[in-house]
């Protein structure tokens, strides 16, 4: 299903509205046009669109494609070939070439209005923020997460943010503010929220409970196990992370099934078979490469010669010997604030 709809604006605020629109889920494309009016004959059309787009098909093939609704004396391909004949006489650097064309000159005649489409830009497709559900993305700020979470929201889920404190406050600010930027760029049409869980307790316990090559699986599990509860809270069915598999020793294919195995909340991975370097390509074209190379990276340093292949039954016998009253604690004194309210939070 698709449909068309016309912003109108003043040329003076091309630019932004452009911006806006491309930042915007559910668009899969941008078409920049100028619009004229009481044009009703053959002469008018090719005197208008030469005035436009003369500049443009200077030492270029171009073709002239128009399309017509109303009631007029003339079709379409008049349209076509009597616009292409007199550009092609006012700019005899150019050539017409139906078939393999440098530029394609797109106009549009409804009754007496004539619409020339001067720029084709492709938007982020997807689905209108909301249309999908709601979500809850695992955020440590760097690289994975945050380009996992742009690509939810690309596709449309209202994505609500998880962040589990290892680092102090200054961590949490520089995470605030990566939320707060894709909020403001691609989601600032829905109400999310931001829940910030102090695991310093929760990790004091693994160091405790845990054997040194299995704390990173079992930090990952208390993490998707914390989330669970506070989605349950809030309704959500599914959570999201930003691992790869193999980019870490905790996301070999058997490790990700023991931390998955923790849950009944349905886990995407959008970045499961991308590579890092693709993942940081992403993070430049959005602009939020300068936040994630920055940012700490704890989750990957606790372990000791850590497991590639982790055992189903050594895992359960590792969980059996943690004290969950800590996690569960944790989660009670979670803290909870609308992404919008960050700003005014973190100064």
């Amino acid at each position: 299903f698709s449909d068309k709809i016309e912003v109108v604006t003043p040329i003076a605020f091309v630019t932004e509205v452009r911006l806006v629109l491309l930042q915007t889920s559910g668009i899969d494309q941008v078409l920049e046009a100028s619009q004229f009016y009481q044009i009703n004959t053959l002469d008018d059309i090719k005197v208008t669109v030469n005035e436009m787009m003369g500049h443009q098909i200077q030492n270029k093939r171009f073709v002239i494609r128009a399309k017509r609704s109303g009631t007029h004396d003339f079709k379409s391909i008049n349209i076509e070939q009597t616009v292409g004949g007199y550009m092609l006489a006012k700019n005899p650097s150019s050539a017409v070439d139906i078939h393999n064309p440098e530029l394609t000159i797109r106009i549009e005649l409804l009754h007496n209005q004539l619409t020339i489409i001067t720029q084709k830009y492709n938007g982020l497709s997807g689905f209108p923020i909301g249309t999908q559900g709601a979500i809850l993305s695992l955020m440590s700020g760097g690289f994975d997460s945050t380009v996992a979470s742009y690509m939810t929201m690309k596709k449309g889920l209202k994505t609500h943010f998880i962040f589990f404190n290892l680092g102090g406050i200054a961590h949490e600010i520089g995470v605030k503010q990566v939320a707060l930027y894709l909020w403001n760029k691609f989601g600032a049409s829905h109400r999310v929220k931001f829940i910030s869980i102090s695991f310093e307790d929760v990790l004091t316990e693994i160091f405790r409970s845990t054997n040194p090559s299995y704390m990173g699986v079992t930090l990952k599990r208390l993490m998707l196990l914390a989330s669970e509860k506070i989605a349950n809270d809030m309704e959500i069915d599914a959570l999201v992370t930003g691992e790869s598999v193999a980019q870490v020793s905790s996301q070999t294919l058997r490790n990700l099934a023991l931390i998955d195995q923790v849950t009944n909340k349905l886990i995407l991975r959008p970045l499961a078979t991308i590579n890092k370097q693709e993942i940081i390509n992403i993070a430049n074209d959005i602009g939020i490469r300068r936040f994630a190379e920055n940012m700490p990276e704890y989750c990957g340093v606790i372990s000791k010669n850590p497991i590639i292949r982790g055992s189903y039954k050594r895992i359960e016998e590792i969980s059996r010997r943690f004290n969950y009253e800590v996690l569960d604690i944790a989660v009670q004194n979670a803290s909870t604030i609308f992404v919008y309210e960050i700003e005014d939070n973190i100064q």
